[in-house]
């Protein structure tokens, strides 16, 4: 698991709900590409039972768009306190 960039990076509401609605354990990955327009921006990921992916993977799956390389396995979301741990 790698550190995260800066100050803890809030999780967009939109996205918290989600995650909430839907339950189980959310993997957090950020952008640490430097160069990127994008550095320090958060995706997530369902992992656990019933999941395509058991355990948390070092770094996000590629989509079609090819990003997944740029973001790292930072922690996992506390659903309470909204949090990245």
């Amino acid at each position: 698991m790698h550190t995260l960039l800066g100050d803890t990076t809030p999780i967009a509401a939109k996205a918290l709900a989600q995650m909430r609605e839907r339950g189980g354990q959310w993997a957090a990955y950020q952008n640490h590409a430097l160069d990127s327009a994008d550095a320090g921006g958060l995706r997530f990921l369902k992992v656990g039972s019933g999941c395509t992916f058991e355990a948390a993977p070092e770094r996000y799956p590629d989509s079609a768009l090819g990003v997944g390389w740029r973001y790292l396995h930072v922690g996992f979301v506390d659903l309470d306190t909204g949090t990245i741990r």
